[in-house]
Parts: structure tokens; C-alpha cells; sequence
């Protein structure tokens, strides 16, 4: 007897991934719309929108892909712990942390594109909440794992910060990259996660 494959569950979370995820591929094969929702710090005080959209515009269709895709696995991997609500407030945190952090950080960062950073708040949000949710179960193991996600989160984000210039580039994109977007979005994620974690309780 032949027995299908089991698919991926289609859960409310991964639905709006799906959907946002798409938004952004939308957005990309547009490319006369993006300038207007660039986060462009010239344009921040009259254009207050641009703190938000300029993450959901991509300077290519590598790096719109790769958000995209990022977007869909993050969401499958925290929909147990994060429900649409909380992964759509990280994500929003996030990206309102990142451009005004740079807004009032890094003034030589004239314009941004990208969900790279909201994204990292995403991750660092349902890792940290995994982790505190672990560590209150027996066996104690069962934390390695979460605890393993969120060290080498944060590898990964101490490594890729520049040395000395204020973008890195990265070959494989073709552009500058922003990774102090990274940074704060990280930071925002973890500072989410312990809210949550302490709501839960």
C-alpha cells in the first residue's frame, strides 16, 4: 500500500509567513515602487513611513529571495512557540528598532533596504523563548538545542559586524551589507523573548 508523503502543516503562522513572504517577492518585482519605501534618513521626518517599509523592499532578487525563504523556515520553526500576534510584533519591533537605531546611530547610513534585520529579532524572539521553556522542563538536556540556536545566534552576529568600515560587502549579494541592522535586531528579538517567556510564566 502506497502511503503519501506528510506535508508540511499549514499552520496560522506559517500561512502569514507565506503571505508576507510573498508581499516581499510582490514588492521586488516592482521596482520603481521601492524607492518610495526605502528607509532613506533625509526622508524619515516627512516620510515617517519608511521606518517600517524600507524593510519590506530589497535591493535585489537574491537578497529578496533569501529574506523571503528566511522568512518561512523562521516561521515553521517558531510556530509552536510564537503565534501569528507575537511573531508579527517581533517582527515589527524589529524593524522599528533597526531604522531608528540607525536613524540616530549611524548617520552615515544614508538609505536601507531589507527584512535581514527584522528578521534577526524574529529569530532571537522564538529562540529565547524556547530556551526559557526548556529550561523549566526535565530532563535539563532538553535546552542544549535552544541554548545551541541562540550562542551561535549571537556568534553570527558579533562576527559579521564590521571592522573598522561602516558596510561590509558581500560577494554573493553583489551590494553593501548593513549587519548593525543585524545587531539591533537582534538585540530587540532577545529583549522580546524574555517578555514573552515572563508572560508564559
Amino acid at each position: 500500500m502506497r502511503t503519501t508523503p506528510p506535508m508540511l502543516p499549514l499552520r496560522p503562522p506559517l500561512l502569514a509567513a507565506l503571505a508576507g513572504s510573498a508581499l516581499l517577492l510582490l514588492l521586488q518585482a516592482m521596482p520603481t515602487v521601492a524607492p518610495f519605501l526605502e528607509y532613506r534618513r533625509s526622508a524619515l521626518s516627512a516620510e515617517p513611513w519608511r521606518l517600517l517599509t524600507g524593510h519590506l523592499v530589497h535591493v535585489n532578487w537574491m537578497h529578496a529571495l533569501a529574506n523571503a525563504g528566511a522568512w518561512v523556515l523562521l516561521s515553521y520553526l517558531f510556530a509552536p512557540r510564537l503565534s501569528v500576534a507575537r511573531q508579527l510584533l517581533a517582527l515589527a519591533l524589529g524593524a522599528a528598532a533597526v531604522s531608528l537605531a540607525l536613524a540616530a546611530g549611524y548617520p552615515a547610513i544614508a538609505w536601507y533596504r531589507g527584512a535581514s534585520g527584522a528578521l534577526h529579532a524574529l529569530f532571537f524572539a522564538g529562540a529565547t523563548v524556547a530556551l526559557a521553556r526548556s529550561a523549566r522542563r526535565r530532563p535539563r538536556s532538553m535546552a542544549l538545542l535552544p541554548l545551541a540556536l541562540v550562542v551561535a545566534g549571537w556568534i553570527k552576529v558579533a562576527v559579521d559586524l564590521p571592522r573598522g568600515g561602516v558596510t561590509a560587502y558581500a560577494d554573493w549579494l553583489g551590494v553593501s551589507t548593513v549587519p548593525q541592522a543585524h545587531l539591533i535586531g537582534a538585540i530587540a528579538g532577545t529583549a522580546l523573548g524574555v517578555y514573552f517567556a515572563a508572560r508564559s510564566r
